[in-house]
């Protein structure tokens, strides 16, 4: 693909969206809806991020994208060309595909599509082997193997957007594909992948399908690149993972970091040995052979003499003798600074990763690179990577990874290995739980912290935004739900605890909940503010206590720097001989607010029935 500059452009910085045309975190999966999507979207263009990164197709025989054996339920298409086995296209699944494609390429995102995954995560290399009755290994060496995902992807790129009407090959919201995620070759000596089987994707998509996007080397970048595909320009370009390492790598860097620390003190010593005698040499130039009655070095190179050329001879002695000890005294001391500096960012810090990445690929071979995924590691480590993003060539570097609001309340949340957890936008504080009123909000400590970071170098990186969305107020109203259930907190004095929890606003960090006495014809009045709804998908957020005989009407709304008020979701609570409730509803954000609708506490919770109203 040919585009104008694109190693002098403005760099993206942003997340990977994982979850954008499947939610993984959902039990079972579950295809995003509308409100999903454009929360995701509209979170990332608020953020100033214009680029994001999916997961690739989920292959298997459960909730997948690709299959042998298409299951009873939902629609199935047999991919063209494929066969031993055939293998079938959810219809279902790539719909919710078409939709994400076609909502980002209307609000402006750009994505970067992987076809496979190396782990079995989605199915994946393993499964996609399994398929075929054989070991992942030969996922890239066998001839029907090969053909049938060469099949797939051909199904893939020229498939038509049931919602935009757009091939996917020819579509602008595609901004690369790439071979896969994180693939490598584990029979092979050097985990490489074969350098026929990328090429040869790389021709269909270039050659056999005329592509409009990039065309990356998804391989893994722990293990390098083979020159032969580094140098082929069926490349456009490759995308560098920078994680924590493995044991192996762990245990080799710090043998060379002990190395590089010893050698540090050593330098240390000899460039403090020679800053001593540089200043010796200044105040008793004799101990140096320089004969003088001045009493510096100084006074006497500047002195007048009638020597002759006997005595220019010591003079330039002097100097030598002087600059030679000061070259030194700066060189010992660069080389500990240097070799100081390799222990905190060695051969295993995700910087000098990058930087012997970018090296290769960009210096030396003039192709695109960017950091397609970053994360996992302590804020220090991601600063340094983003310092040397910014200082370079490189395209951008998004993180690892972003979880978008949930129709049924909170977040989409993922746990890592390490307890490491997704990102959220607009990135939230980890608040402790108050009994009886608040709900622990908030996810990974510093993910404040990190989202701010990304959001700085976003924010600086002198490309064009979405003035539609950023930095704007937060999109659409928070949806209100009946509450989850009544709980008698204390039957002898009849007191009920009631928990409730919304579909939140686009880009809100807080919440205001008011609540007022009867049926909502009364004023409202501030119940609590700055509420978060930081929750994982579907938990509730605030808790309220109430009293039997007494009815109340809740509403939530953002808490904005204007206080500016707009229309409120209404729903009430009180004290009866039943429960009632009107339906769910699950609308779009933006939907007018329904009618307020009224909730009465049954002192017999055996009786407990539901109507709407």
């Amino acid at each position: 693909m040919s585009q104008s500059n694109p190693l002098s452009a403005p760099k993206f910085f942003g997340f990977n969206t994982p979850n954008l045309h499947l939610i993984e975190d959902a039990v079972p999966w579950a295809i995003p809806t509308q409100f999903e999507v454009n929360d995701a979207l509209i979170s990332l263009l608020q953020a100033g991020c214009p680029i994001t990164r999916i997961y690739p197709l989920a292959i298997g025989f459960g909730m997948a994208h690709i299959t042998s054996s298409p299951y009873s339920e939902g629609n199935w298409t047999r991919i063209p060309g494929t066969g031993n086995p055939n293998l079938y296209a959810n219809d279902e699944l790539f719909k919710a595909l078409d939709q994400a494609i076609s909502s980002a390429g209307d609000l402006g995102v750009k994505i970067i599509f992987p076809f496979i995954d190396q782990a079995d995560w989605w199915g994946g290399v393993p499964v996609f082997a399994e398929m075929h009755y054989l070991t992942a290994d030969r996922f890239y060496t066998d001839p029907t193997v090969i053909s049938n995902f060469m099949a797939v992807v051909r199904y893939v790129v020229t498939r038509n957007n049931t919602v935009s009407g757009i091939q996917y090959r020819n579509d602008p919201a595609i901004y690369a594909w790439e071979t896969g995620n994180e693939l490598a070759f584990k029979s092979s000596s050097d985990n490489k992948v074969p350098s026929v089987w990328t090429l040869g994707l790389a021709k269909l998509l270039k050659h056999g399908l005329n592509v409009k996007q990039y065309v990356i080397d998804g391989s893994d970048s722990k293990y390098g690149w083979n020159a032969d595909v580094i140098r082929d320009p069926l490349i456009d370009g490759f995308t560098g993972h920078y994680y924590q390492l493995s044991d192996e790598q762990l245990a080799s860097l710090g043998t060379w970091k002990s190395i590089s620390l010893a050698g540090s003190i050593a330098c240390l010593v000899l460039g403090v040995s020679f800053f001593v005698a540089m200043v010796l040499s200044i105040f008793k130039p004799s101990w140096f052979g320089i004969k003088t009655e001045k009493k510096t070095l100084f006074s006497y190179v500047a002195s007048y003499s009638k020597g002759g050329k006997r005595e220019v001879s010591r003079k330039l002695w002097a100097i030598a003798t002087f600059s030679l000890l000061l070259v030194f005294t700066i060189a010992t001391f660069s080389a500990a600074a240097a070799l100081h500096f390799g222990t905190t960012l060695g051969p295993g810090s995700y910087a000098s990763q990058f930087i012997a990445d970018h090296d290769l690929i960009v210096t030396q071979n003039k192709k695109l690179f960017y950091v397609g995924e970053f994360g996992l590691s302590p804020l220090k480590d991601l600063q340094e990577l983003l310092v040397a993003v910014n200082s370079s060539q490189a395209l951008g570097a998004l993180l690892w990874s972003f979880r978008f609001h949930s129709r049924n309340g909170g977040f989409w949340n993922h746990i890592e290995e390490g307890d490491s957890q997704s990102y959220h936008l607009p990135g939230f504080d980890v608040n402790k739980t108050i009994p009886g009123e608040f709900m622990k909000t908030g996810f990974g400590n510093d993910e404040r912290a990190v989202v701010d970071l990304i959001k700085n170098y976003a924010d600086n990186n002198g490309a064009p935004k979405d003035m539609r969305y950023y930095q704007k107020p937060p999109v659409g109203e928070p949806v209100l739900f009946p509450p989850d259930n009544f709980l008698n907190s204390s039957s002898a004095g009849k007191m009920f605890e009631v928990n409730f929890k919304w579909r939140g606003s686009t880009g809100a960090r807080n919440y205001i909940v008011e609540r007022a006495a009867g049926n909502g014809t009364n004023d409202f009045h501030v119940l609590y503010s700055g509420i978060s709804d930081a929750v994982a998908s579907g938990i509730p957020m605030l808790s309220d206590q109430l009293s039997a005989g007494n009815v109340f009407s809740y509403r939530v709304r953002v808490q904005r720097d204007d206080h500016q008020r707009k229309p409120l979701r209404q729903l009430c609570a009180g004290n009866g001989p039943h429960i009632s409730a009107g339906p769910n509803s699950q609308g779009a954000a933006d939907a007018q607010p329904p009618p307020p609708r009224h909730f009465t506490i049954s002192n017999d919770r055996r009786r407990r029935t539901s109507v709407g109203l």
